[in-house]
């Protein structure tokens, strides 16, 4: 055993910044390990170069990087290396929280960190040591799936080698190359997977070889510190740039941050002096409540000093907003793109809300089917795409809305604000980029849209086409569920557009199978004359405690459903445990105006009285909306 190969396959994560090349050091790091040990390591970094897929199949072992985004390609290309007979490893975010997945596509999984793993791994493909014995590691013996002990964090950085980036297939020095001075985040954003995956506790290089790993990087045009929170211990951060200074080390230099950074003069002062060029602040959001959701220790107020104190340093800002949690509203999208152009960011991202495997919101929530997936499509899990279902407003208003907010800043205005007024020509080229991206992902997203709008549109457009729903004033809806808290804002919902709510009377029948109305046939045939439609709520999930009522609901709406030709029905698919969601309400309230933002102030208001929310009080907000017109075309 030999030649082993390791590969990155292309980033899906579109930003400003895309086009140039930040490696992640994952695939570059277990190169230069292997190659220490002897091996013939070869590294393809699909960003850089395309995959020599020869090269590739000729390896005695090949390792391949995944996360979540990434993972489709990830596991063709390892089925592919598994057909040819040649072990296939997988490694990275997304199969170290869900390595069942991984093996259904390759030989082993590494699980975590992955340098001591991946060096055993190769011991005992060569008969040295057994398989139980490595800790992290994931495959299947005799069928069955093993996991492996976990192993614990590696404590001492300095025992992994400067990462060497001459292993990477089409790499041309005097780029950008990118320096982890540490692992690990103390913070616990619910979003994010790092601490999941590297834990709270921060790990780091220590500043001599950092400062070594400098003097290897001397030819490049710029680094880029790949540590999660760069100035994570105030203390070490000083004392790195300090040293920085002092030895002449200075090339221009980014890295992410978080908002602290600015309330220390003395550190402002040693980015300036150390030639910082940009920082990557993780604002996320500038809705109070959205912040708090997130668990993000910051407010508004902080952010806009950060901000100001960031300039005042000459540091430019490429500032990363998380929208569409539930406490997002259509506004805020709106909202915030205004903010970012008023406080005069060089760049931005806005990315949606994003259930990644590994985060606490994925644990939390979505793993155990507390909220709703819209889909498994790992390639659409990158940021740009919704993914999940919104609690203020529809995945579609989301999508195109986050979208307008970047069209929003990458405008010819803050182009030619920061062209002519800041005579900036670097911020100028990079928003001008971001203008035609965006422009390039309408053209190449425009059928996932589409789709968004077909579930959001879908029924009305079907009622409509159908002839009916012409002047529908009064609906019948089962009395156990206006009896619900859910089904009193609905009827405040549905009082509020003008529409009369019947209650139904229901009991049940002596079977186990449904809940009907009494009197069956007849009694249907009288509710046609006094209703224009049934609205049957379906209990996609249900809370603790509130099965038996679950139940009563799904097996009502079947009957009703079978009965369909006496009344017409219309089903409210909601869930107790998560409670209202905009889009299931949306559907109905389009049926009777064409009016969105009309259906939306109806959705809030019946949520406010009932306490199902706080008030609409984003004082950054416009009226109206900013994700899509206020009637439907």
């Amino acid at each position: 055993m030999r030649k082993i190969v390791f590969v990155e396959p292309k980033s899906t994560h579109l930003h400003v910044y895309s086009r140039i090349a930040i490696p992640r050091l994952g695939a570059v790091l277990l190169g230069t390990i292997a190659r220490d040990l002897g091996y013939d390591a070869r590294v393809y970094i699909e960003d850089i170069a395309p995959i020599d897929m020869s090269d590739v199949l000729g390896a005695d072992v090949v390792g391949v990087s995944t996360i979540t985004s990434t993972a489709p390609p990830s596991y063709a290309l390892a089925e592919k290396v598994r057909a040819a007979g040649i072990p296939a490893v997988l490694g990275g975010t997304h199969t170290s929280f869900l390595p069942e997945e991984g093996l259904q596509h390759a030989d082993y999984v590494i699980r975590g960190e992955g340098e001591g793993a991946f060096v055993e791994l190769l011991e005992a493909l060569q008969g040295k040591r057994d398989l139980a014995s490595i800790q992290n590691l994931s495959y299947k013996r005799d069928g069955r799936i093993v996991h492996n002990p976990e192993r614990p964090k590696l404590r001492d950085l300095d025992a992994t080698p400067v990462p060497d980036f001459g292993l990477v297939e089409g790499w041309k020095p005097g780029g950008i190359v990118s320096i982890a001075t540490s692992r690990g985040c103390p913070f616990s954003c619910t979003f994010c997977s790092v601490p999941g995956m590297y834990g709270h506790a921060f790990r780091t290089h220590s500043v001599d070889r950092v400062l070594t790993e400098l003097r290897h990087r001397k030819d490049a045009s710029y680094i880029f510190f790949a540590d999660d929170i760069f100035n994570a211990n105030k203390k070490r951060t000083k004392e790195l740039l300090s040293r920085m200074i002092a030895e002449g080390l200075t090339p221009e230099w980014g890295a992410q941050v978080r908002t602290e950074a600015a309330d220390d003069p003395e550190m402002l002062e040693l980015m300036r002096r150390s030639n910082c060029f940009n920082v990557y602040v993780g604002f996320e959001s500038i809705n109070p409540r959205t912040l708090k959701l997130f668990n993000k220790k910051q407010d508004l107020a902080k952010i806009e000093r950060s901000i100001d104190a960031f300039h005042r340093h000459n540091v430019k800002i490429h500032g990363m907003f998380v929208v569409g949690s539930d406490e997002d509203e259509v506004e805020t999208l709106d909202a915030t793109a205004r903010f970012a152009v008023r406080h005069g960011l060089e760049s931005v991202q806005f990315m949606i809300l994003t259930p990644c495997p590994g985060s606490p919101d994925w644990e939390n929530l979505y793993a155990r089917g507390g909220k709703d997936i819209l889909t498994k499509d790992w390639s659409l899990y990158d940021g740009h795409h919704v993914v999940h279902q919104p609690r203020k407003m529809s995945p579609y208003e989301l999508q195109v809305g986050a979208m307008k907010a970047m069209k929003k800043f990458y405008s010819w205005g803050t182009i030619v604000r920061s062209l002519l007024l800041r005579r900036d020509g670097f911020t100028a080229g990079i928003q001008l980029y971001g203008k035609h991206l965006l422009r390039d992902w309408f053209k190449a997203n425009a059928a996932y849209v589409a789709k968004l709008k077909r579930e959001l549109y879908g029924e009305v457009e079907r009622v409509r086409k159908a002839g009916e729903a012409k002047a529908w004033k009064r609906v019948a809806v089962p009395d156990m569920f206006l009896q619900h808290q859910l089904g009193g804002m609905l009827q405040r919902f549905l009082s509020d557009l003008g529409v009369e709510v019947v209650p139904l009377p229901t009991q049940a029948q002596a079977t186990s199978e449904a809940y009907i109305l009494p009197g069956a046939a007849d009694a249907l045939h009288r509710l046609r004359e006094r209703v224009d439609l049934v609205i049957a709520p379906i209990v996609k999930r249900a809370a603790q405690g509130q099965e038996d009522f679950s139940n009563r609901l799904n097996a009502l709406a079947k009957s009703l459903y079978a009965n369909y030709d006496r009344v017409k029905v219309i089903t409210l698919p909601i869930n107790i445990e998560q409670g209202p969601i905009f889009e299931s309400y949306a559907k109905i309230g389009l049926l009777f105006t064409n009016k969105l933002n009309r259906v939306r102030q109806a959705y809030y208001r019946a949520g406010e009285r009932l306490g199902f929310w706080g008030a609409n009080t984003l004082s950054l907000a416009p009226s109206a909306p900013a994700g899509e017109p206020t009637s439907h075309p």
